[in-house]
């Protein structure tokens, strides 16, 4: 039983207006067969225009980061991913080279946060290091004259 089911049939419903009946019908059933499911249904809905060809993966990406967390946008596509490698069939290369390329531009955009996330720690740990010191030495950050 889904959760939010009357929330995926909108987003099925909508899916499928959405340019979908200019797609081939083979790529339509790998993108429906691929993303059945996937929670939650924006998410969804971003990983369908991304394997439509719709929008490119690090947009798709940026879209999915600003309305989920990492994590979820992470199971979102650790899903699909998984799906293409084992319920796909021949006939959708093209829709697994659009997985592959999501992977890609997931894992490095990940690499891309935390190195930011580290630079950012880097940055901050002197000056805390600084203040910790100066608060076992005694200075209050005044200004030192020779005298």
């Amino acid at each position: 039983m889904r959760v939010n089911q009357s929330v995926d049939a909108a987003v099925v419903i909508n899916l499928n207006l959405t340019d979908m009946s200019s797609r081939t019908g083979l790529e339509a059933e790998a993108i429906t067969r691929l993303t059945d499911g996937v929670q939650p249904p924006g998410i969804r809905a971003i990983l369908v225009q991304c394997l439509a060809g719709e929008v490119a993966p690090s947009v798709a990406i940026s879209r999915m980061l600003a309305v989920e967390g990492a994590s979820t946008v992470r199971v979102a596509i650790d899903d699909v991913t998984h799906r293409a490698a084992t319920l796909s069939r021949a006939s959708d290369m093209l829709v697994q080279d659009r997985v592959d390329e999501l992977t890609q531009v997931f894992v490095e955009k990940v690499a891309e946060l935390a190195d930011v996330s580290e630079a950012k720690a880097s940055r901050t740990q002197p000056a805390l290091e600084r203040g910790a010191r100066a608060a076992e030495s005694g200075d209050r950050g005044e200004s030192r004259t020779s005298g």
